[in-house]
């Protein structure tokens, strides 16, 4: 009988054990016997090709043993008919090194990233879905772990986290791996009062920058320990659930900085698990913004803790702005090169820039990222009878956009032959916005200085609802609109102290407004009144940009917040926090310092859905593209 027929590989394993919700214990074991067959492997000078979870066998002894031709049967026979299926070739994808991390000469340490894999899909396998599954395999490569990954195994989320280390030199050995006590002590684990876990003191982890937060603010709140008793209990309590190792000076300054916002921040998500869920003048209305048959499902976080997690996560994932192209108009001097609007095609592989010189330029994108070609002319230019002041292209009709201009014309344009498909003249002034619905690709709006929001088209609509319009006003409010029912407003937002220039849905229950007060703020949709104004709606307002007389732009992608400003700077904000994530200053080799030159400033902005990058127009006519990194 040959060992594939005697035993069955971890994979499947995992899969009839997908029902114990107790066996936490027995997993480790596992990897521990995993961990042990590598590192003997390692001890012989010898790393193992294609390290993944298929290629273990548990045989009937309970022993594992590394087998690595049993993934091409064994993948065909350990799923039931009514379970997703893992391919080989998907398999080996997900225990690659994720592309931008460094090159992995040494083969021995990319086993240990491997392990890194291995011990996440052991802790956390079967998924409900292959697609689940892939996309949080995604996320580990860029060391993003679920927020309920970290509360139920938050020692094994620190060693996962090492394990992952995209610098091959700071990982963890084999050997080091088994002397860690949770392994080399996996039968006192529990009791849950234990809480050692190797953390590498040298990397930027979440978890450490979370905890080095909840620390220094302990250390704050009891110095008045009279009269904050009670959080200093909701600190503690938060406190076990984390390990805590030294972290470098430069994280403790960087979350020093931001502490009181921090707090803020934190003391609200608290405040928000002890209000009952019920809340007795909740508006029936709500069902329009929840409704949500078009939309993806979405994990709930198990608490605020997790929720905050998440929100200090991103916010702390990116710390400055990289250039990754960048484009000159003609005659820079020239005030008639201020690009007024940004768009991207349905996918993302051209971008329609226009402005007050009367033209919309469509631009491939991936000429404005090579260095090596110094102008980057437009493969397609669309002359308007005035001065453009915005456009948006149709997310799901490739070569249709819209256009607004200083007439008052809403123009709908072919941008595959140039030519224009239809105009309308319906506004008496000035039209400063046209927006395509992001759920009916045949209705759009439009928005005018006649004081007026023709219905053809949409200011901007939600993308979970055909029905909802939202804009704002001079007269520094936000207006929600059911265009089912458009008499009265479904609700009037105010807490602006200048005019309102863009609005945009966050997702279904919020959305972001700029203003010429040098403000965004995010409002919560639950908390508005379908009587008088809601003032209490705004649940975070973010400053540090300036925006006192000018349209500067606003574009909101995964809860990250980007704008321009009148300090010719690109802002980056992440909704969770009041304060800025990083800035790039146009013209300036410092992102964060420097002052206005020759009173220039970012016209606009705009998101490219598919990668960290940003493409951002300043008042000279200069286009760049910009990297988080």
């Amino acid at each position: 009988m040959s060992v594939e027929e005697e035993g069955m590989s971890l994979r499947e394993w995992l899969w009839l054990k997908h029902d114990d919700d107790n066996n936490k214990i027995e997993r480790l074991r596992m990897y521990t016997q995993v961990v042990e067959l590598v590192d003997f492997a390692h001890s012989q000078g010898n790393p193992l090709p294609d390290l993944r979870l298929s290629n273990f066998l548990l045989l009937p002894s309970n022993q594992i043993i590394y087998f690595p031709s049993s993934s091409s049967s064994s993948s065909t026979r350990h799923y039931s008919s009514s379970s997703y299926h893992v391919t080989p070739e998907l398999e080996k994808r997900w225990y690659a090194p994720c592309p931008h991390q460094e090159e992995e000469d040494d083969l021995f340490s990319a086993n240990v990233y491997s392990l890194g894999i291995l011990l996440f899909e052991i802790l956390c396998c079967p998924f409900v879905s292959v697609e689940m599954h892939s996309a949080a395999i995604s996320d580990l490569h860029n060391r993003i772990l679920p927020p309920t990954f970290i509360s139920h195994h938050p020692h094994e989320a620190g060693l996962c986290l090492w394990l992952l280390h995209p610098h091959p030199s700071s990982r963890p050995t084999t050997r080091e791996i088994l002397k860690s006590q949770l392994l080399s002590g996996t039968e006192d684990l529990y009791p849950q009062s234990t809480y050692s876990v190797i953390v590498d003191k040298s990397k930027d982890v979440e978890f450490e920058i979370l905890l080095d937060f909840l620390v220094s603010l302990k250390e704050q709140k009891e110095k008045h320990a009279l009269e904050l008793h009670q959080y200093i209990q909701m600190l503690e309590t938060d406190m076990n659930r984390f390990q805590h190792n030294n972290v470098s000076n430069m994280l403790q300054t960087r979350m020093k900085k931001y502490i009181s916002q921090l707090e803020t921040a934190y003391f609200s998500k608290r405040s928000q698990l002890q209000l009952s869920e019920a809340v007795s003048n909740e508006r029936n209305d709500l069902d329009l913004l929840r409704n949500r048959e078009r939309c993806p499902v979405q994990e709930k976080h198990v608490g605020y803790s997790d929720d905050f997690l998440n929100g200090i996560c991103k916010f702390l994932r990116y710390s400055k702005f990289e250039v990754a192209g960048m484009s000159e108009m003609d005659n820079i001097l020239n005030s008639a090169n201020v690009i007024c609007s940004l768009s991207f095609d349905r996918d993302e592989n051209y971008i329609a820039a226009a402005g007050i010189s009367k033209k919309i330029k469509i631009f491939e994108f991936a000429t404005l990222l090579r260095d090596y070609v110094d102008v980057k002319y437009p493969v397609v230019e669309l002359l308007n009878k005035s001065k453009l002041s915005c456009v948006c292209w149709n997310k799901y009709l490739k070569n249709c956009l819209a256009s607004a201009d200083y007439d008052g014309v809403i123009q709908v344009w072919d941008a595959c032959t140039g030519q224009g498909l239809s105009h309308y003249t319906e506004h008496q002034r000035r039209a400063w916005c046209v927006d395509f619905s992001h759920v009916d690709p045949t209705q759009f709006a439009s928005g005018s200085d006649d004081c007026s929001v023709k219905l053809w088209s949409l200011n901007n609509f939600s993308s979970c609802s055909s029905h909802m319009l939202a804009f704002g006003s001079a007269d520094y409010k936000i207006r929600c609109y059911d265009l089912r029912h458009t008499r009265i407003p479904w609700c009037t937002l105010a807490d602006h102290q200048k005019a309102v220039s863009y609005v945009k849905f966050s997702d279904s229950d919020s959305l972001v407004s700029a203003s010429t007060d040098s403000t965004l703020k995010l409002w919560d949709l639950k908390k508005t009144s379908l009587e008088g104004t809601s003032t209490d709606a705004c649940c975070m307002t973010y400053r540090g940009h300036r925006n006192e007389k000018n349209f500067v732009g606003l574009s909101v992608l995964d809860g990250y917040i980007a704008c321009g400003s009148e300090s010719n700077e690109v802002f980056a904000y992440h909704k969770s926090f009041p304060m800025p994530i990083t800035s790039y200053k146009f013209g300036c080799s410092d992102s964060i310092s420097g002052d206005e030159s020759n009173g220039q400033f970012v016209s606009s902005v705009c998101w490219r859905e598919k990668s960290n990058m940003i493409v951002a127009a300043n008042s000279g006519g200069s286009v760049k593209v910009l990297k988080l990194v």
